[in-house]
């Protein structure tokens, strides 16, 4: 049970970290929207960085989700296949 909860847990910082990535793109986005009709505004450095780290973060926390699946197995394996030899790459 701990490893489903920590997957769960897992997710739910992907989740987090996804939605935290989204929010800063769209605040670059916007800003260079604005910059592409002639607004001197350009999109900050600081939105830029937390975008970057929001990434960083959620591709830590979907490899962590990755492992645990990948370890429990049977998480991981369709309902037709579990019981059959199985070989990951």
């Amino acid at each position: 049970m701990e490893k489903k909860e920590t997957l769960l847990h897992s997710l739910a910082e992907l989740k987090a970290a996804h939605e935290k990535a989204s929010c800063a793109l769209a605040s670059i986005m916007t800003a260079a929207a604005k910059a592409a009709k002639g607004a001197s505004e350009l999109p900050c450095i600081n939105d830029l960085r937390h975008y970057k780290q929001a990434l960083s973060a959620a591709k830590i926390h979907a490899s962590q989700a990755e492992m645990l699946l990948v370890d429990s197995g049977i998480l991981a394996m369709p309902p037709d296949l579990l019981g059959k030899t199985v070989y990951m790459q």
